[in-house]
């Protein structure tokens, strides 16, 4: 889905060029029709704008432009930390604000990382910092989505999302909806669990706008609170969100990122008329099955940062890292979600963490699927687990899932 939409752009806006001789002045882009945010990230991807570069040169960047924009508007959070600091745990501030001239959107991030950065007068600053000040963010966003007349805020949260990707699918500028795995991983990155939870038990593959409203109207008014370790005070944190805390995502700067993207010539609608939604999923319902399904969704969307890790490697420079390092950053991903882990802990190694950690690694050694479901057994029987237990069967689709990830799908799933 996400390569044939950015090969789509690409060819969109290599059509807004010409190459005299094969080659492209920077003179020339930026008197093209080509979108802010791309401009944004080739102005500050190329340091020498005299000099004109190859075609070819020029296509790879490109396409590195597109691909780094699906990423941040889908993941921001993520695809921030990844682009800030790769895999090093500290980068110099003077890095941080170089890297910071490439994101266009979002600008509730930026600020408050600047504003961090500014009131602290850092010389370095580490992941574990900026990380902790964009949850904070995100629970500050939190609550006002959560306040009784936020359902503007609600709007502008996801308004940007769909403007990107309203050519992705069969949109148009009134019934704008989108694959709801794109929603999913959109606040997967935010820690919106609940609302996560309601997009993924959606009963349609895509959802239109006004859908996605209601389905942010959350349970809970707060976020549970994590500890930061960050060597920066919660309080120090709170202070400097605070001054932005009330429209963080307010309508203006909805509005102005999305010029960013929309062309010259096109307008945005002021406001999201109201649709029929019910008499729109009647009809889809009466629509033969084909034309129900002409959107095809990838199922691995985002299951290991496709893009990014695909064709992102070059931008941030490797660090280093141990065999141990790596394992940990391994077992980290598998079981990201720490409410099963936690549940798994508990339910099936009796909240033994060390012996959690020795039959996960003991796995991870072995050589294949066929190998890991048999450990898996004896696993289950030894400590007399419950082999269709919610935590058993969640720990065997994670292993089942790792351990298959680089077979083609074919529809059958293997068993414990």
């Amino acid at each position: 889905m996400f390569q044939d939409f950015a090969k789509r752009k690409f060819r969109d806006y290599i059509s807004m060029l010409e190459f005299p001789a094969g080659r492209i002045t920077f003179e020339r882009l930026w008197n093209s029709a080509i979108p802010p945010f791309i401009l944004s990230f080739l102005e500050n991807y190329i340091p020498k704008h005299n000099i004109p570069i190859d075609k070819k040169e020029f296509e790879d960047l490109l396409n590195k432009a597109i691909v780094f924009n699906i990423n941040y508007i889908i993941k921001p959070k993520n695809t921030l930390l990844k682009f800030l600091f790769g895999e090093l745990e500290t980068r110099p501030v003077s890095f941080i604000h170089n890297r910071l001239k490439y994101f266009q959107f979002y600008g509730y991030y930026i600020t408050q990382i600047e504003e961090f950065i500014l009131v602290n007068s850092l010389e370095f600053v580490t992941v574990t910092q900026i990380e902790h000040l964009l949850n904070e963010v995100n629970r500050n966003i939190y609550e006002e989505l959560s306040a009784k007349r936020s359902q503007a805020h609600r709007m502008n949260l996801v308004k940007l999302l769909y403007y990107f990707f309203h050519d992705l699918g069969d949109n148009n500028p009134i019934n704008i909806k989108l694959p709801k795995k794109i929603l999913s991983a959109f606040f997967a990155d935010k820690g919106y669990t609940e609302i996560k939870k309601k997009i993924d038990g959606f009963f349609s593959d895509e959802i239109f706008i006004q859908e996605a409203i209601e389905l942010m109207d959350p349970e809970n008014k707060r976020l549970p609170k994590e500890d930061s370790g960050t060597g920066v005070s919660d309080e120090e944190i709170k202070r400097i969100v605070s001054k932005a805390k009330t429209e963080l995502i307010n309508k203006e700067r909805a509005d102005k990122e999305i010029e960013k993207i929309l062309k010259a010539d096109e307008a945005q609608q002021e406001d999201i008329p109201e649709i029929n939604i019910r008499l729109i999923r009647e009809q889809e319902a009466k629509m033969p099955e084909a034309d129900k399904n002409r959107l095809i969704i990838d199922d691995d969307i985002y299951s290991n940062d496709l893009l990014f890790a695909s064709q992102f490697n070059d931008i941030t420079p490797p660090a280093l890292i141990t065999d141990e390092e790596k394992r940990k950053r391994l077992i980290d991903d598998l079981f990201c979600e720490s409410s099963y882990r936690k549940k798994i802990i508990k339910k099936i190694f009796n909240k033994d963490e060390s012996e959690f950690n020795s039959s996960v690694n003991s796995l991870l050694d072995k050589k294949g699927w066929d190998e890991a479901v048999i450990f898996i057994e004896d696993l289950f029987k030894n400590k007399k687990v419950n082999f269709y237990s919610e935590a058993a069967v969640k720990f065997v689709d994670i292993f089942q899932s790792h351990f298959n990830k680089d077979e083609p799908y074919n529809g059958k799933s293997k068993a414990v």
